[in-house]
C-alpha cells in the first residue's frame, strides 16, 4: 500500500485557518498510519472518477484519489465542503501516458476559449515540432494545435492554464532556443515512460512525479515537521533536475550553476543530507558544508535542521570558511593574528612610502596588484614575481619596474610579519602546508561549497587539499552573476577539474518573472564568467510565478521618500499583516537612519547583523545593507535610497586600470541584482534626488 500528499495539498492546507489545520494535520496523521481506517469518514465522488472526500470538521473536507486497481491513496487537496467538491469537479489526477509522470490536470478544457495566435499555424514557433515530439512532453493531444499556434513567451503565459508545471517549462525551454533532445532529457531522462495509464503505482517511481508528490515513508517525522510548516515546500518537493544532482554518484568535483532563486542552496543542502546519511560508508568521516559569509552558515544550519534527524545533521559540519580556517589554525597552536583591511591599511601607508618616484602608479594600484596577482598565485619571492602571468590586468610591467614594485610588497610583508599578523590567503596557505606535512588522513568524506563565485583561488587551492580526489569528493554551487566579494576564478587551474560534470539549474522559485526580468536588465551587456574560464548566460532562466511589475519611484526628499516607504508597508500590512518586509540599502549608514526613523515611530524592526540568523516568527521589518540580504528571501523588498553616487557606490579610491573600474561598477550591478532577487512577491525601488545611473539603463 501506498500513500502519498501532492504539493498543492500543502498549499491549500497553509491557506486554512488555524483550528482547521491543526486538524487536518491530526487527521493527516491518521490517514498515513491507514487511510483504510473506517474513521476516516470516507465519502464517495459520483462526479469524479475514484475520488473520495473524507472529514475534517462538519464545513472541511479532504479530496482522495484512490485508483480500483492499485493499491494506493492520494490526499489532493483540503477546503471547505463546497470549494473541495468544486476542486474536485474540475481536477483529475491520471498517468500521462507518453511520460509516465503523474500528474494533476484540468478535467476539462474549454477549447473554443483557448486563444491562439493569428499568426498562421504553419509559420508559429510551435509549427515546426511534430505531433510525436510535443506529445513526448507531455502536450495532451487534444490541445496539440494549439499549442502548435503559440509563437511567442507571452502567448505560451497565457496558454499556461491548461497544462502542467512541467510541460510548461519544456515549451519556456524550447522558446529560449534549447534543443528538443536537451529540453526532454532535462525534463524525463529518468523517467520509465513504460507505464500504462491505470498503474499510479509505478507512476509514482518517476522522478517528474516527486515534484508534484511525496510518497509517505513509514515513520515519516520529516512529513510532519512539513505539515506544521506547509509553505517550505522545498523541504520534500525538488525538480527532477534537482533530485538528479542530489542523488547521482560523480566520479570528481561537480560544479552547479543557477541563476537566483534557482534552488542551488537547496540542492547542496539535500546534498550534504543524501552524503550524511551514508556517512559510515566513508569511515564514519564528516561532510564539511561550507560557505562564504558566517550569518549564511548560520542560516543554512537552522535549514539543515529541518530535513535532518540528529544522526544525520551530526555527520555535517556547518562553517563559513574564514571560521573554519581561523579554528583549525588555533587548535594547531597558531600565533598569528588573521586581519583584515581594517587593520592593514596602516601598513599600507607605511609600506607606500618606498613608492619609487619612478614608478607613475596610483597607491591603488599596488593594493590591486598585491590581491589579483600576489596572493591570487601565492607569489613568495622577487623571482616568482618577475616570472608570474599577469594576464588581465590592464597595465604592463617590465622587469625593472617589478623589481621596484616588489621592494613595496617586500616592506608590506615585514610590516605584516612584525605585528605577527597574517592576511586570510595567507592563513589559508598556512593551513595547506600543515596540512601536506601532517600524516593524519583526510579530514572529511566530501566538501559542499555554497555561494562558491565569492571564494578566491586559494579558498578553492585549500578545499582541494581538505578532502582528498574521491568520488562525491567536493559539490560546488554559484552564480558569478551574483559575484560581489571575490574575483574572477579558474577552478581547473586552482586543482579542481570539473569537467564533463557541470551542470546547471534553470528554473527560479523564488520571484515573480516579473522580478526576474527586471533584475536580470541590470546586467546586460555584462560578460559573466562560469567559474572556469567559459562564459555563463541567464538567457534560459525562468520563473514560473507572475506578479506586479516592480515600481520605481523618485522623490525631491529624503523626507518625501520616508514617507512613502513608511505608508507603502502599512498598505503591504494591511493586506498581509504577516508578510515579510525587509528594506535594503547600499550602505549601513543609511539603514542606520531607516532604523532610527521607525524606532521613533514604535514600529518594529529587525537589523539582520552578519553574526545572527533572521527569526522568522518575529514580524517586524527586515532592514539590512545589500551584503547582509545574501542568501536570505522576503515576500517584499524595498530598495530604499538607489541614489546617484549611492549606486553604485563612489569609491574615493580610482583604479589607473579601466578593467579594475569596469569590474567595480559589475560588482556593484550584480550588488542590486541579488538584492532584488531576494523580493518573492513585489519590489519597490525609491530614490531622492537625482537616481542611480543603474535605472536610466533599465
Amino acid at each position: 500500500m501506498k500513500v502519498a500528499i501532492s504539493s498543492d495539498f500543502f498549499t491549500a492546507l497553509s491557506k486554512l485557518p488555524k483550528t482547521q489545520l491543526n486538524k487536518t494535520i491530526k487527521l493527516v496523521e491518521k490517514f498515513k498510519s491507514n487511510p483504510k481506517s473506517p474513521g476516516l469518514n470516507y465519502e464517495k465522488l459520483h462526479f469524479a472518477s475514484n475520488m473520495h472526500s473524507i472529514r475534517v470538521d462538519g464545513s472541511y473536507r479532504c479530496i482522495v484519489m484512490s485508483p480500483e486497481k492499485n493499491d494506493v491513496y492520494l490526499l489532493l487537496w483540503v477546503d471547505n465542503h463546497d470549494d473541495a467538491y468544486d476542486w474536485a469537479k474540475k481536477h483529475k489526477c491520471t498517468v500521462n501516458s507518453q511520460t509516465g509522470s503523474l500528474e494533476i490536470i484540468q478535467a476539462t478544457h474549454d477549447i473554443e476559449a483557448i486563444s491562439v495566435s493569428e499568426q498562421p499555424a504553419n509559420d508559429a514557433f510551435f509549427s515546426k515540432f511534430k505531433d510525436k515530439q510535443l506529445l513526448k512532453l507531455g502536450v495532451k493531444e487534444e490541445l496539440l494545435e494549439h499549442v502548435k499556434s503559440i509563437n511567442d513567451e507571452n502567448e505560451l503565459d497565457e496558454f499556461r492554464k491548461y497544462i502542467t508545471e512541467e510541460v510548461y517549462e519544456g515549451l519556456f525551454y524550447l522558446l529560449s532556443g534549447d534543443s528538443y533532445e536537451d529540453v526532454y532529457n532535462y525534463l524525463y531522462a529518468e523517467n520509465n515512460t513504460d507505464v500504462a495509464e491505470d498503474d499510479f503505482t509505478k507512476a509514482l517511481d518517476n522522478s517528474s512525479s516527486k515534484r508534484t508528490f511525496y510518497v509517505v515513508e513509514e515513520n515519516d517525522t520529516e512529513l510532519m515537521n512539513m505539515l506544521n510548516a506547509p509553505l517550505e515546500k522545498w523541504r520534500v518537493f525538488l525538480h527532477p533536475s534537482q533530485s538528479k544532482l542530489v542523488e547521482k554518484e560523480y566520479n570528481g568535483p561537480v560544479r552547479v550553476l543557477g541563476g537566483a532563486g534557482t534552488g542551488k542552496t537547496v540542492v547542496a543542502m539535500h546534498r550534504a543530507k543524501q552524503l550524511a546519511s551514508n556517512a559510515s560508508l566513508f569511515g564514519n568521516k564528516k561532510i564539511l558544508f561550507t560557505t562564504y559569509t558566517k550569518n549564511l552558515a548560520i542560516d543554512i544550519l537552522e535549514n539543515l535542521k529541518k530535513i535532518c534527524d540528529e544522526d544525520v545533521l551530526s555527520n555535517i559540519e556547518v562553517k563559513n570558511l574564514d571560521q573554519w580556517v581561523y579554528e583549525f589554525l588555533t587548535k594547531n597552536g597558531y600565533k598569528n593574528e588573521i586581519v583584515y583591511a581594517d587593520k592593514t591599511k596602516a601598513l599600507w601607508e607605511q609600506a607606500l612610502t618606498l613608492k619609487s618616484n619612478e614608478l607613475d602608479l596610483s597607491d591603488g594600484f599596488f593594493k590591486e596588484e598585491w590581491e589579483r596577482v600576489i596572493q591570487a598565485n601565492s607569489v613568495g619571492n622577487l623571482n616568482d614575481y618577475i616570472k608570474v602571468s599577469r594576464a588581465g590586468r590592464g597595465t604592463r610591467l617590465s622587469r625593472a619596474q617589478r623589481k621596484l614594485i616588489w621592494e613595496v610588497f617586500e616592506e608590506y610583508k615585514l610590516l605584516l610579519s612584525a605585528k605577527n599578523y597574517k592576511e586570510p590567503s595567507d592563513a589559508m596557505r598556512d593551513v595547506r602546508t600543515l596540512l601536506k606535512n601532517s600524516e593524519t588522513d583526510s579530514l572529511y568524506a566530501h566538501i559542499v561549497v555554497d555561494e562558491a563565485q565569492d571564494f578566491n583561488a586559494e579558498a578553492f587551492r585549500l578545499l582541494r587539499e581538505i578532502v582528498p580526489e574521491a568520488k562525491n569528493d567536493l559539490f560546488i554551487v554559484g552564480d558569478a552573476h551574483q559575484r560581489i566579494y571575490g574575483h574572477k576564478v579558474v577552478l581547473g587551474q586552482c586543482g579542481v577539474n570539473i569537467r564533463g560534470r557541470s551542470k546547471k539549474l534553470k528554473l527560479n522559485y523564488r520571484t515573480t518573472d516579473e522580478i526576474r526580468k527586471w533584475s536580470v536588465a541590470l546586467l546586460n551587456g555584462e560578460k559573466i564568467d562560469d567559474m572556469d574560464d567559459g562564459v555563463d548566460t541567464n538567457s534560459n532562466y525562468k520563473s514560473l510565478y507572475h506578479g506586479p511589475s516592480p515600481l520605481v519611484e523618485g522623490f525631491s526628499s529624503y523626507e518625501e521618500e520616508l514617507h512613502y516607504i513608511e505608508e507603502y508597508i502599512k498598505n503591504l500590512k494591511k493586506d498581509d499583516e504577516n508578510s515579510r518586509i525587509c528594506i535594503v540599502a547600499r550602505t549601513q549608514k543609511i539603514i542606520d537612519s531607516y532604523s532610527n526613523y521607525f524606532t521613533d515611530r514604535n514600529v518594529s524592526t529587525i537589523k539582520i547583523s552578519r553574526n545572527t540568523k533572521d527569526n522568522i516568527s518575529n514580524n517586524g521589518i527586515r532592514l539590512a545593507t545589500m551584503h547582509r540580504v545574501k542568501g536570505l528571501d522576503f515576500d517584499h523588498v524595498i530598495i530604499a535610497s538607489m541614489n546617484n553616487g549611492v549606486v553604485p557606490l563612489e569609491f574615493t579610491q580610482k583604479s589607473d586600470e579601466q578593467q579594475i573600474e569596469d569590474e567595480k561598477q559589475l560588482k556593484e550591478k550584480s550588488i542590486v541584482f541579488v538584492a532584488a532577487t531576494r523580493a518573492k512577491k513585489s519590489l519597490l525601488v525609491t530614490y531622492y534626488g537625482k537616481g542611480s545611473c543603474f535605472l536610466n539603463s533599465k
